[in-house]
């Protein structure tokens, strides 16, 4: 057996929600290890801090690091379990997209495909009345999903939306709890050992900073990672959007759906926190310029760059990228801080030793990579899926680039109904066919197993299920009530 030397000590530059999450991660995994997180000046282009979106993942992330959904909640977090896409179709019909299944076994096949055949022999309830999910979140509703797999409250996800002020405060607090206390001060140089490595960190007052490992989370600069190569995979040919003006509303009654609304020049949305609402427009900069976005959004007062693309090699020799350091993306699916979560705890579990090995440097790199081409993969079918052209925006995502991978899924899918398997996804099955088939991309040949079940059968089954989904918001409170019990019970 070969003899290695672990990693001891880990340098973190960046302490933003990103960096404290590995900080926090970290510790938490390897208790012994010695832990120095540099905080370095905010960079407002660092979506992964600053946006408050998750996916259902989070909820591994933090049993991971040993915090509650109370202690979330009591950081000013609410529930969310569905996203309303408006005026996002050709039609104008609004799309509830929630994660996880659709309807429920009727006869040999796919639900999905029975619910396509009986869409092709005539009219049939839209495909999200069959997510629970899906028709709480048009009601405004939530529920935890039930544990029990008989019930029509489970095989559902649900995901959190942070307050990330707040968020980063609790984490913050959670680090210095683990004796983990931030060094103020600007990052300038490092010192590089022989093998191109990091050797030292060099800060702007003097200080050196020596560790084994180094995590880059300072946002897309990557101050440190960009040093040892500048390789960016450029993705902009495939993802339109290079521009988002933020800004906030007066606070309205909190609800467990966030709102993507399709305008002109590209889409804008309102995710309601508790004492505010953040308002945000995409948009793309050869089609509108900043002084016209700010007319589209008045209340918008920050301005902030977007060039998708990825780090082919976030990890390299001893220095590690993450977060909004490794890939950027906008905000349109809610994956960037769960990009970089995952990249924390996949770092850890696969760990290597203090010589960083090439071959488990190259595993960590090419699942990293994997994973983030499906959610450029996710991100950029909300547009090629759709057939609305109103507006210069969606006239001229008509000509968007697809990538390889993503063009084997749709044409897979608009065949068929097929999807290919795909390793790292953070999207699954039932999310993409809730995706395509809300946004009106129909198969075109019938599957054969499903088209065996005589029609009756399939409409009798669909319609049950129909019904007995829409009678489920009339059994739950409107969701002000359900967080105020929450909170109560903390």
């Amino acid at each position: 057996m070969t003899e290695r030397t672990p990693i001891r000590s880990v340098a973190i530059l960046g302490a933003g929600i990103v960096g404290l999450s590995a900080a926090v991660a970290f510790a938490r995994a390897l208790p012994g290890l010695a832990i120095t997180l540099i905080e370095t000046p905010a960079d407002p282009a660092a979506l992964a801090d600053r946006m408050p979106g998750t996916l259902p993942s989070i909820a591994t992330f933090h049993e991971r690091i040993g915090l509650s959904e109370a202690d979330l909640l009591a950081a000013g977090a609410t529930h969310r379990i569905a996203t309303r896409l408006s005026d996002w179709r050709a039609d104008g019909v609004p799309v509830i997209f929630a994660y996880g299944e659709r309807g429920g076994p009727i006869a040999d096949g796919a639900f999905h495909q029975h619910w396509l055949n009986a869409r092709r022999a005539g009219k049939v309830a839209a495909f999200d009345a069959f997510s629970p999910a899906a028709v709480l979140g048009a009601a405004d509703r939530f529920v935890h999903p039930s544990d029990d797999p008989a019930s029509p409250l489970s095989g559902f996800g649900s995901a959190l939306r942070l307050d990330p002020p707040r968020y980063r405060a609790l984490l913050s607090a959670y680090a210095r709890h683990l004796g983990i206390v931030p060094v103020a001060g600007p990052f300038a140089a490092i010192e590089r050992r022989a093998d191109g490595g990091v050797e030292t960190l060099l800060l702007a007052d003097g200080r050196r900073v020596s560790a084994d490992l180094y995590l880059d989370c300072a946002g897309p600069a990557a101050p440190l990672r960009s040093v040892i190569d500048p390789q960016w995979e450029d993705w902009r040919a495939f993802l339109p959007v290079d521009r988002l003006l933020l800004g906030t509303a007066p606070a309205r009654a909190v609800t467990p759906t966030d709102d993507l609304v399709a305008v002109p020049a590209g889409w804008r949305f309102e995710t309601p926190l508790r004492d505010r609402t953040l308002v945000g427009l995409a948009y793309t900069s050869e089609q509108m310029p900043d002084s016209s976005a700010r007319r589209t959004l008045p209340v918008g007062n920050e301005i902030i760059p977007i060039a998708p693309g990825i780090r082919p090699h976030p990890w390299v020799h001893n220095v590690l990228a993450i977060g909004d350091a490794a890939v950027v993306l906008d905000p349109l699916a809610d994956a960037n801080l769960h990009l970089a979560q995952s990249a924390i705890l996949r770092a850890i579990d696969l760990l290597p030793g203090r010589d960083c090995a090439p071959t488990e440097l190259a595993e960590y790199n090419a699942r990293t990579h994997r994973e983030a081409a499906r959610v450029r993969d996710f991100q950029a079918a909300h547009y090629l899926a759709t057939e609305r052209t109103r507006g210069p925006f969606w006239k001229s995502i008509r000509h968007l680039a697809r990538p390889d991978s993503l063009a084997h899924t749709l044409d897979q899918f608009a065949h068929r109904g097929r999807l290919p398997f795909h390793e790292d996804e953070s999207f699954d099955a039932d999310d993409w066919r809730g995706l395509l088939l809300g946004l009106g991309m129909i198969p075109q040949v019938p599957d054969p197993i499903a088209a065996a079940t005589p029609l009756e059968t399939v409409r009798a089954a669909l319609t049950r299920m129909a019904e007995a989904n829409a009678a489920l918001p009339s059994r739950l409170p409107p969701y002000p009530a359900y967080l105020a019990q929450a909170d109560r019970r903390r």
